[in-house]
């Protein structure tokens, strides 16, 4: 079985898999759904960055980690804490949206709910589902524990290739098989994975600095 370069950086090649002749070659779904996780490696702690789950009907979402207090508020006139659950959600229709507090949909900025392709058989090229900005120091903040058990597959970045004092991205694509990553203005790519439990696949990216 062949491979695809699909990225190269200054210190390391990512290849993908070329799907086996008799694969999919369209769009295909999981039987149940999956969990994968993005966590950042330092020494031996493995903190979660963000979550990214395929659902059984193939819908991609990207969430934050589940326990990171910054993703909770105080309800106004009591004590309580309620879980702010942002994430970014790419469906099978090809509706794509931003929820934010309390799961409502961010409506102001209308960019943030389009029409995009929907995830079948006609499905070409790539598609973003976000892109996560992380500011200098910012990846050691991130002090949520990972636990394998709660994932089918981890996807560890070592806190080492966070370069101080640089600005990094991490882009998820949803990828027609052996595809590239969508190109943004993203100076160099670090380290990249994807997850090819069915078609498109889930292509991560970390990207270092910017071109503009």
């Amino acid at each position: 079985m062949g491979s695809i370069p699909i990225a190269r950086s200054r210190n390391t090649s990512i290849t993908m898999r070329e799907l086996p002749p008799n694969g999919p070659s369209t769009m295909s779904r999981p039987p149940n759904g999956v969990m994968y996780a993005v966590a950042i490696r330092d020494a031996d702690r493995l903190w979660l960055f963000a979550r990214i789950s395929r659902s059984r009907d193939g819908s991609v979402s990207v969430l934050p980690p589940r326990d990171d207090p910054r993703f909770s508020a105080v309800t106004p006139g009591t004590s309580r804490r309620t879980r702010w659950n942002p994430h970014a959600t790419y469906h099978r229709s090809g509706e794509w949206h931003i929820r934010s507090y309390n799961g409502k949909p961010i409506r102001a900025r209308p960019l943030l709910i389009t029409e995009r392709q929907k995830l079948d058989a006609s499905f070409r090229d790539v598609e973003t589902v976000i892109a996560l900005p992380i500011q200098p120091g910012e990846a050691a903040l991130h002090k949520a524990p990972c636990v394998a058990r709660e994932f089918n597959s981890i996807f560890e970045i070592p806190i080492e290739q966070f370069g101080q004092g640089e600005h990094h991205t991490l882009v998820v694509d949803l990828v027609e098989p052996g595809r590239s990553a969508a190109l943004g203005p993203w100076r160099e790519i670090i380290v990249q994975r994807s997850f090819q439990d069915a078609a498109p696949w889930i292509l991560v990216t970390l990207w270092r600095g910017m071109t503009l």
